[in-house]
């Protein structure tokens, strides 16, 4: 962890007559993190931007930034980049805003024509004559420019700063970055360039010179030159058009000025894409213009997003009681935009074509993804873009509360989709990451991470969601709400930080009584975020019903840190004591509410239960709260009883955190594996809970992997049968019961074990589609996903070779479909059918496009029959991989993938030693990305190392 220090830093000003000396205190933290102190704020920012994208591609610009001074001193300090600092003016300004409108015009178009294309520099006299600007420094380094002033700024008073100069644009995602894309096929007759912004977290720098801090807001007024047959999009609607003065085809666009706003926020999209449209009709009583845009022949994709996102800007304006605050909104699919990402940007939201796009083959695990992503960004629109964060510090709070309110706003409008399975993968990740000795705490300064960027990790994201749906749960969902609003109204067009939001919650919370007057909610989630884990609770019957119930930081007793800890075993939290039983069952919201609180200084305590010694009792039902639970031998004897009665009793969140928390605390040795084993007994019984099946399938694959290099074991191997049986012991039946039309509901584990029901009928299908009976738009059982995987991974070398060609081809219609089918190859177990799929990249006659290999990759990475063929062609062609990508973080997140995928410890020290030896290769961040996550795995590895025997039937006590 990297402590912040302070530098200072001397600046000699010239001429002689003004030789003044300036210390600053400049606070140096992360690497490019660099807090400016308060010389003058930000009012508004008047942006012209020329990006020429073909051949010599660079971008022009000039900004004039209105400010007030806050400091007596002639130095300002502005962020900046890889920006090249031509013409520097400052002029004051008259403190009449009217007045400001109209002083110093200039015509700052046709200054960037001229330095763009003609190499000119545009000078103007009568401006020039009023500029008290006298030089400038840049510091590359530290990312800042200094202007020195040939008088002291008057404190109060106004400036208006100039600022002309030349830039980059990027290929990494990042600043002003151009994708070439397909049109249509894959020859060279079709490639298209599209550009886009991309200035979360500190990246607005590389674009414009500017106070690069989330609280440091201003209003923008964006004008953008760029070729005719493109079309412009911003954050506010097109103001006017006019053709360039001194080039044809091209025109200069300038857009409405934004409400008050961060920079990272500015956004700009150049583009020939087409767009579906529609109106929403908002509480504020106006009519919002809604477009989405993608690939002409793609239009129809957005059908999914088009109907979703009307429904979800009601219920979050109806959930926030705050109307949309702009006056249209246009969401694009970026082809070339990092996989997976989505960017909120106020009033134009980009995502990765992969979550925006839906179509008839589109899974619905898949279709939910999108759908969290659609209403995540919708739900930053007001929380981080109305009210922003006043640090980076505090981004968990924005990330975490924005991913809470995707799954109640889509219980509301799209309660069809998976939305709950979602949240649960989510929640179980991070539970399975956040470890005492390998993670930050959320609050952990930015300043502790390699970079900013570092800090929009899962843990700010999936924590920062579960301890704030805790607070709602242990508040009670109204409080939750009302002090939401309040939130919201209060800090509109500002910033705000977690303490803010919990006093807000906390008057809630004494309004409604839900919490008593001598507690804290700051207090109480404090304990959260100031330090990494979590507790286990250990819940322990005793005489005439009372319940022994303790904390303890959830950890192994007997194995100590890998690293150095971040808190001692001491930790400890506030931990709300929610609980029902097998005579009340209750698991509505108020149920949620505690009935009793553990403390740091009060960490255990017994408690008076009412249910009988032969009667369950659940602690943490539907899984409200951040913790996991361990019972006595006998509670969980009765649980798992209960779901072999009767399953639905306990609902399907409660029963899957149930599963996974036997398992975890199989694997940590606190408790024996035939605890799990007994809680996925009632699996063999039912057809539901498909999710739960792969949680369990996925720990089951974790103990097979950590014996793979280890001597055999004949107790393990029995309990690896006896668990898969269960999870497969009703597939015979089910199979043969299922129609051709049924079976479009397979999972792709229905055919892992190798039913050859399940799998002659999946083959069935594949083999229709491949002679032409069936086309994938008019069955949609012979296109999915899970018939595709197992038809590769069961079939023959005649349907890989099918494969194969089909995603060579350059069908325009097919693209789509070509996507799909090489996903299904990544099912395979053959390893010259992996090491096929993962040269295809480097094959002379197939270009291949680098999500389709980030893809790949990430697919076999999660294979365990091919991620060590993956690992070793990642680390023999990794420079290659490198250029391909055009984006270090890429390959950074792919070698992270390996770490969290992998049970060997071979391949782990594998990892670690190539990320050591080639640390200058790798983005900053990704390097303690990597080796945290190698720290993370070697973690559990240990735990599960030895005394096997032991761990499957010494007693639970």
């Amino acid at each position: 962890m990297a402590n912040p220090r302070v530098t200072y830093y001397h600046l000699v000003l010239l001429p002689i007559c003004l030789l003044t000396t300036v210390m600053l205190q400049v606070v140096i933290s992360a690497e490019n993190l660099v807090q400016l102190p308060i010389i003058v704020s930000p009012i508004h920012y008047r942006l012209t931007l020329l990006p020429i994208l073909e051949d010599d591609s660079r971008l022009c610009g000039h900004v004039w930034i209105d400010v007030k001074a806050r400091s007596e001193t002639n130095i300002i300090l502005l962020h900046s980049s890889e920006l090249k600092i031509l013409k520097t003016i400052v002029l004051p300004l008259s403190p009449d805003i009217n007045e400001r409108a109209t002083q110093y015009r200039s015509e700052d178009d046709v200054a960037v024509e001229n330095l763009c294309f003609n190499s000119a520099v545009y000078h103007d006299s009568a401006i020039a004559h009023s500029n008290i600007a006298l030089d400038h420094h840049l510091d590359g380094q530290k990312q800042y420019l200094s202007i020195v002033l040939g008088e002291s700024l008057k404190k109060g008073a106004y400036y208006r700063i100039g600022l002309l100069y030349t830039g980059n644009i990027y290929e990494d995602n990042t600043g002003f970055f151009r994708a070439k894309y397909e049109a249509g096929g894959e020859t060279d007759c079709c490639k298209r360039t599209v550009a886009a912004t991309q200035l979360e977290a500190i990246q607005a720098r590389k674009m414009f010179p500017c106070i690069d801090e989330p609280d440091k807001k201003a209003t923008f007024q964006l004008t953008v030159g760029h070729f005719s047959a493109l079309k412009a999009i911003n954050n506010m609607p097109l103001k006017s058009s006019a053709p360039m003065a001194t080039v044809e085809h091209w025109v200069w666009d300038t857009f409405e000025t934004t409400p008050v706003m961060s920079t990272y926020l500015v956004a700009c999209v150049l583009t020939e894409f087409g767009h579906v449209e529609t109106v929403y009709h908002s509480i504020s009583g106006k009519d919002v213009p809604i477009r989405l845009w993608t690939h002409r022949h793609r239009l129809a994709h957005l059908d999914f997003a088009l109907n979703l996102i009307p429904k979800a800007l009601d219920r979050l304006e109806d959930y926030t009681g705050i109307a949309y605050s702009l006056p249209k909104l246009d969401v694009v699919a970026l082809p070339g935009y990092e996989e997976g990402k989505a960017m909120e940007n106020w009033g134009l939201i980009i995502h990765s074509e992969m979550n925006l796009l839906v179509d008839d083959t589109t899974d619905s695990i898949d279709k939910s993804i999108v759908a969290a992503t659609i209403v995540h960004e919708l739900a930053h629109q007001w929380i981080g873009n109305l009210v922003s964060a006043t640090s980076w510090d505090d981004i968990w709070l924005n990330e975490g509360l924005t991913t809470l309110m995707e799954s109640f706003i889509l219980e509301q409008v799209a309660s069809d989709l998976e939305h709950e399975s979602v949240m649960l993968v989510f929640l179980q990740e991070v539970m399975r990451s956040d470890l005492l000795s390998t993670q930050f705490p959320l609050s952990a300064p930015a300043s502790s991470y390699p970079t900013a960027d570092e800090k929009f990790d899962v843990i700010t994201y999936a924590k920062g969601a579960a301890i704030l749906r805790m607070a709602r749960s242990f508040v009670g969902p109204e409080a939750f709400q009302s002090a939401i609003r309040r939130y919201l109204t209060k800090f509109q067009f500002s910033s705000a930080n977690s303490t803010d939001m919990w006093n807000m919650i906390n008057q809630e919370a004494r309004r409604t009584h839900t919490i008593s007057g001598r507690m804290s909610v700051a207090r109480i989630m404090k304990t959260w975020t100031q330090q990494p884990g979590y507790p286990l609770v250990h819940v322990h019957r005793g005489k005439n019903g009372i319940l022994h119930i303790s904390q303890r930081p959830f950890k192994s007793e007997d194995v100590p840190a890998i690293d150095n800890a971040t808190m001692a075993i001491s930790a400890s939290w506030w931990v709300p004591i929610s609980m029902t039983n097998g005579e009340q069952r209750k698991f509505s919201p108020k149920d949620l509410l505690p009935v009793a609180w553990l403390s740091p200084r009060k960490p255990s305590m017994e408690f008076q239960g009412t249910m009988g010694d032969n009667t369950w009792v659940l602690v943490n039902q539907q899984a409200g709260n951040y913790y996991r639970v361990n019972y006595d031998k006998q509670n969980w004897d009765l649980l798992s009883q209960q779901l072999m009665r009767n399953h639905t009793v306990i609902p399907f969140i409660t029963r899957s955190q149930l599963v996974d928390d036997a398992f975890v605390l199989g694997h940590a040795k606190i408790i024996t594996y035939d605890v799990a084993l007994d809680m996925i007994r009632y699996l063999s019984n039912t057809n539901d809970d498909l999710l739960i099946r792969r949680v369990a399938q996925s720990h089951i694959q974790f103990i097979e992997g950590t014996s793979e290099n280890a001597i055999k074991n004949p107790e393990k191997e029995k309990l690896i049968r006896s668990m898969s049986s269960y999870l497969n012991r009703d597939r015979k039946s089910r199979m043969a019961k299922m129609s051709t039309n049924d079976l479009r509901d397979l999972s792709t584990g229905d055919c892992d074990v190798g039913d050859r029901q399940c799998v002659n009928k999946a083959l069935l299908l594949f083999r229709a589609f491949i002679s032409g009976s069936t086309l994938p738009e008019d069955d949609k059982s012979a296109n999915s996903d899970s018939i595709w995987c197992a038809a590769i991974r069961h079939g023959s070398n005649s349907e890989w070779d099918f494969a194969w060609n089909m995603t060579r081809s350059s069908d325009l219609q097919s693209s789509l479909v070509r996507r799909k089918m090489l996903k299904a190859m990544c099912c395979t177990t053959d390893s010259i059918h992996s090491k096929q799929l993962l040269t295809r990249v480097l094959h002379p006659n197939i270009k291949q496009r680098p999500k389709d290999t980030s893809m790949i990759m990430n697919r076999l990475i999660k294979n365990p029959s091919a991620r060590p063929i993956a690992l070793n062609f990642m680390l023999s062609n990794f420079a290659f991989l490198n250029k391909h990508f055009r984006n270090p973080s890429v390959t950074s997140d792919l070698l992270t993938a390996f770490a969290k995928h992998s049970y060997s410890s071979e391949e782990l020290e594998k990892v670690r030693a190539f990320v050591m030896n080639n640390s200058n290769e790798l983005e900053a961040g990704g390097v303690n990305r990597i080796l945290a996550a190698v720290r993370n795995n070697l973690f559990w590895l240990e735990l599960t190392s030895d005394n096997f025997r032991g761990a499957l039937h010494s007693d639970n006590k």
